[in-house]
């Protein structure tokens, strides 16, 4: 069962690199790429980005309550431990 998900722009540079943050670690985890989604369910996507995160930023990566938002190694690093 995945635990972990990435929210993300396919165009976004962070979001890239946290995902091969993520693929390097070897853990499993999903990506939801916001821009791949239809009008509906995009607007669902990112108004439970910001339910989460309390912003519209990409990349968040959640893992049960606790996420991290951007690029940032050592949280990653954390949040994967957890």
């Amino acid at each position: 069962m995945v635990q972990i998900t990435m929210y993300g722009l396919t165009r976004c540079s962070h979001c890239k690199r946290t995902m091969q943050f993520l693929t390097s670690a070897k853990v499993e985890f999903e990506v939801i790429w916001i821009d791949k989604l239809q009008e509906e369910e995009r607007k669902k996507v990112i108004e439970e980005i910001y339910r989460i995160s309390n912003s519209y930023s990409v990349p968040l990566v959640v893992k049960g309550e606790k996420w991290v938002l951007g690029f940032n190694r050592e949280k990653l690093e954390e949040l994967i431990k957890s």
